[in-house]
Order: C-alpha cells, then structure tokens, then sequence
C-alpha cells in the first residue's frame, strides 16, 4: 500500500505543477499597431551622438582598401558578436528597392513558370539591379555592402542580404516575413544568435516575423491570413517553433512606427532614427529640402500610407489585415498621423542620431539623401551603426 500512496503522491505532485507551469505562461504579447495620439514614455528613447569613426574608402568598398585603423574598429565590433553567440547577421531592405516593387512579376507567375522554371528567379534578380546600380548605398544593402560587412568582421559570422518584393502594402510585407521565417528556419546557424538588420519598411517585416514566431494575441489571425494567401501554415508553423528557439537581436534604421511587435526574453527590438531637435517629434514639411529635422520618410511612411496591391483578393487580404496592423492605405488617417510627428515607436528601445546628412549650402539636398532617409544604409555609417550594436546588444 506504501507504494501505491507514494505514487499517487508523485502524480498529485506532476499535476500540481502542470497547473502551476499552465498559469504562470507568458501572457501573449498584445502586438497592437502604433498609436499617434500619445508623447513616448520617459526611458525608451535616449540621443546618441555621432562619433567620430577612420573613414570608410568608399571608392573601392573591398577590405583590402581600408585603413587598418577602420578595419581593427569593425573586427572589434565583429568580436563582441562573436562572444555574444552572434553567427549570423541578415540584411533587410525596404520599400521600393526589391526584386518586384509594382508586383508586376508577381502578377505574371503563373505563366512565366510555365515557360521555364528558372525564368522567375532570374528575372527577379534582373529587376533588383537598377536599384543597386543606381541608388548603390543610398537607402539600399547592396551585395558588396553586405559582404564587405560580412569581412571587417573578421570571420565566423555569415552575412546575408534578404531581397523581398517590397511592395508597398500589408500583404506584401507578410508574405515577405513568410520567406524570411523560411530562411531562417533553414539556415545552418538557426540554434545560434541571429542579429536582424531592417532599413525602412524592412523593419515591418520583422516585426511581423516576431508575431508568426513568438507568443502573440495577434498570431491566429496572422496566420490564418497567411493560409488565405496561399501558403502552406502547418510546416510554416513547424518552421515558427524552430526559430523560436534560437535568439533574435533586431535592430531598425528609419522604419516608420507602424506594427506591433512581440518581442521578449529571447527577441530584443532596437530602433534608430536619424533626427535632429530637442523633442523626440518629426516636424512638418518646413526644411524639408535640406533634411533640417533628419529622416522625413520616417514620418511619411506611417498608416495609411500604403498602396492598395493590384488585383481584388489580396485587395480583400490587406483590407482584412488593416484591423491587425493599422490602416493601410487611407489618406485622411495618413494625413492626421503626419500631423503628430511621430518618432518613438512604442515598443523596443529607440536611438534619436543626428547622422549629420543637414545641408548647409544654398542647394537643396534631400534627393541626395533620400530625405534623410538614405543615410543608415550608406558606407559611411557602416562603423558607426556596427559599433552602436555592439554597445546596445554585447556589451
């Protein structure tokens, strides 16, 4: 009988502590779009000054041409990642300069498949090319940028250069997060740290990413807009719980306060935003064409500002979607948020760095900056932006 009562003992014990374990879960994040109508809370936001960092030669943007001052700068950078786990960093472009930014391939799938099965890929690589060639490093990660990053680091840390359609639109950045989600699940480093890099709308890319993988009351729906949109949700999910497991360090430059995020204990989010004044808000379009305030496109690139994608079913989808991650396209809504100027996104913490791109001559400056949002991508602030990292991230 001695046995029987200790055994019911041991089970009373498991269950206790199943219900125990049960209540004590992580209450899943609330994800909620960006709201416009509120300061940014005291702690989540500090002023980073530029440094003064060895010069990049932009010229020749190889390793081999850099002063070794910059070099040993970066591999300093490079060793604090590596200490900290880091095995692989993932570069993600924003809106408008991917590999289908109208989705007129897209569109054309189905039949330009049939012809070859070779024929998408390589026409999406010919469509990405005007960007790098024309823009280069003006709000854009170009292969060298990416690989010559990969190398100041100085080894055991793989680089990679994610290119999504960058489509202006919810279904767009979705299905973007999708493939991301893939390759991460599929990388040979996906048990290590992983550092996530999001210029512009890049960055909602990853904030959609963190609800499909982490705990979020937005998830369901998320992912049933996943299945609508054709994709295959159980191995996507399966895909999910893997990445799950690993640590993802995230970091936004200019990525307009938008979607909702479910970072936590093993995903932290940090946010920089190129800005200039004494208040953490954008200003109005006074300046603008000498970037007086800093990055204008951070403050146009809020809800509403989306473009409706072109045929009726995701038309539908995005609509949907709007009730997830705020308005996508609805100009009135655009207009009031530009008013409020929004610069802190409230979730993750958030660097305001004047990157120094106002102009001081009689001649305008913003398209040479992109309106001030051009400037993180840029070789220049390649030393800066790794250092940065690696003060907030691994220290």
């Amino acid at each position: 009988m001695l046995w029987l009562a200790l055994t019911l003992l041991l089970l009373a014990a498991v269950v206790v502590g199943i219900v125990i374990a049960w209540r004590l879960r992580p209450t899943p994040a609330l994800c909620q779009p960006q709201q416009y109508d509120a300061a940014p809370q005291p702690g989540t936001f500090a002023v980073r000054a530029l440094e003064a960092m060895p010069p990049i030669v932009r010229d020749t943007p190889v390793l081999e041409s850099q002063a070794p001052a910059w070099r040993e700068a970066m591999q300093q950078a490079g060793s604090r990642l590596r200490r900290s786990g880091v095995r692989h960093v993932v570069f993600v472009h924003g809106t408008f300069v991917g590999h289908d930014p109208t989705l007129l391939l897209s569109a054309l799938e189905g039949p330009l498949s049939a012809l070859s099965p070779g024929l998408m890929p390589s026409l999406r690589r010919l469509s990405k090319l005007p960007s790098d060639r024309v823009l280069r490093d003006l709000g854009n990660y170009t292969p060298e940028y990416v690989s010559l990053f990969e190398k100041a680091l100085g080894g055991d840390v793989h680089a990679t250069r994610f290119v999504w359609s960058s489509a202006n639109n919810h279904v767009a950045r979705l299905r973007a997060a999708v493939e991301l989600l893939r390759l991460l699940a599929t990388s040979e480093n996906e048990s290590k740290r992983t550092l996530l890099l999001g210029h512009s709308h890049g960055g909602q890319v990853l904030a959609l990413l963190t609800q499909l993988v982490y705990p979020a009351r937005t998830a369901e729906a998320l992912w049933q807009a996943v299945r609508d949109a054709g994709e295959p949700t159980e191995v996507l999910q399966e895909m999910a719980k893997k990445v799950a497991r690993a640590r993802l360090d995230i970091a936004t430059f200019g990525m307009p306060p938008r979607y909702g995020w479910a970072a936590g204990r093993r995903c932290r989010v940090l946010h920089v935003i190129n800005h200039r004044g004494a208040e953490p808000r954008g200003s109005t379009v006074a300046g603008v064409l000498q970037t007086e305030s800093g990055d204008y496109v951070h403050q146009w690139g809020i809800a509403g500002s989306d473009l409706p994608p072109g045929n009726a079913k995701e038309r539908e989808l995005a609509a949907r979607l709007d009730a997830i991650l705020g308005e996508g396209y609805d100009v009135k809504a655009w207009l009031q948020h530009v008013r409020h100027g929004a610069r802190v996104p409230r979730d993750g913490f958030s660097y305001l760095v004047d990157y120094g791109d106002r102009g001081t001559g009689t001649l305008p400056n913003c398209l040479a900056t992109c309106f001030g949002h051009g400037v993180y991508t840029s070789y220049d602030a390649m030393l800066f932006n790794a250092r940065l990292l690696a003060d907030h991230f691994y220290r």
